[in-house]
């Protein structure tokens, strides 16, 4: 099947061409059409061919972040031996909360804050290492949720069109996997063929479905690292888009960046600008291709939802810009939380 991005624009179409063709097909005869929402989480965990990765809760967080950048995720559960229980996940949001809370010493701690966090704080202040088991979801984003195998992909769409991004497959305290937004989202985009009723949706432009919160969060490109990350923290959000004098989109930073900072416990990083941290990752990852470096992370507000999707999943992002033209300034943001609110049913049909 011929594949495109349906791209708006000679520059989209640039991007990449193996992509799945979200124009509406007509209607099959028969059942060869299945409702995607009806999967079992097990069926979706056999397709992805998933490696489990947990992080044992004594390890310090430093190892739990290198643990993450060695296996090329961006979360993992943590088990408590201790207890025979996972604690929560463990993500790039917590890292980030770990470090902040590292600097800010002379910041004073609630007394009604949990036992937990006063402890890794004390810890943390004091240059000792801290467990994961007490940085586990300290950032109150990334709760440990689970459900069984046979659980049908329309309960996990309701969970991830709200504040969930992953939920965790058990079945008898076995983790059988983890499936996040991103999952259900590069498995429906790959089998898009089967669902008609997404490709619809898919091929209509995010101008026309209303999609797209205009609350943008954004730094200029001198901000320094650390203010990003704090305003990132602040305004509740995993990623910013870091601006030009002018007011374009030149590159976006996100949460998971901090791993470039751990990778050498290289903290002089969080005082380099932005724009300088994002070169240092571009030339770290080793791109010598000639042609522009930095990801792009926007589209336009004509472009397809199907267009964005794909640029979610190539960029392995949650996220992207929406612009009016081409090097504009941001308009709104488009999420994979959006994405879900828009797809998912309000009931499902037999």
């Amino acid at each position: 099947m011929e594949r495109n991005y349906m791209a708006n624009t000679e520059a989209e179409a640039e991007v990449d061409t193996d992509t799945a063709d979200h124009r509406a097909q007509p209607e099959h005869e028969g059942l060869a059409f299945h409702r995607w929402y009806n999967v079992p989480c097990d069926e979706l965990l056999a397709a992805v061919h998933q490696d489990v990765v947990v992080i044992e809760g004594d390890v310090s967080v430093e190892l739990a972040c290198e643990t993450l950048i060695k296996n090329g995720i961006s979360s993992a559960p943590v088990w408590d031996k201790d207890r025979s229980v996972y604690t929560g996940m463990f993500d790039y949001r917590d890292v980030v909360a770990f470090v902040l809370i590292g600097l800010s010493k002379d910041r004073p701690l609630s007394d009604s804050a949990p036992k937990e966090i006063q402890e890794l704080v004390r810890l943390a202040r004091s240059n000792q290492p801290v467990p994961a088991k007490l940085a586990a979801d300290i950032s109150q984003k990334n709760p440990f949720y689970s459900v069984l195998p046979q659980t049908h992909l329309l309960q996990l769409a309701e969970l991830f069109a709200g504040s969930v991004h992953r939920v965790a497959v058990v079945e008898d305290s076995n983790l059988r996997g983890i499936i996040s937004q991103s999952t259900v989202i590069s498995y429906l985009y790959k089998h898009i063929e089967k669902s008609p009723d997404v490709q619809t949706v898919f091929a209509r432009s995010i101008k026309e479905l209303g999609l797209g919160t205009k609350t943008i969060i954004a730094v200029d490109a001198q901000t320094t690292v650390l203010e990003a990350l704090k305003v990132m923290a602040k305004n509740d959000v995993s990623s910013l888009a870091i601006l030009s004098a002018s007011g374009g989109i030149v590159a976006s930073m996100s949460m998971s960046d901090i791993k470039w900072v751990m990778r050498s416990l290289n903290f002089n990083l969080l005082w380099q600008t932005c724009i300088h941290f994002v070169g240092f990752i571009d030339s770290e990852q080793g791109i010598m291709d000639g042609r522009d470096k930095l990801p792009v992370f926007d589209v336009l507000e004509t472009s397809s939802l199907g267009y964005a999707v794909g640029k979610m999943i190539a960029t392995r992002s949650h996220r992207v810009w929406v612009t009016e033209k081409t090097g504009g300034p941001p308009v709104s943001v488009v999420t994979l939380t959006d994405v879900f609110k828009i797809i998912t049913p309000t009931e499902s049909a037999d």
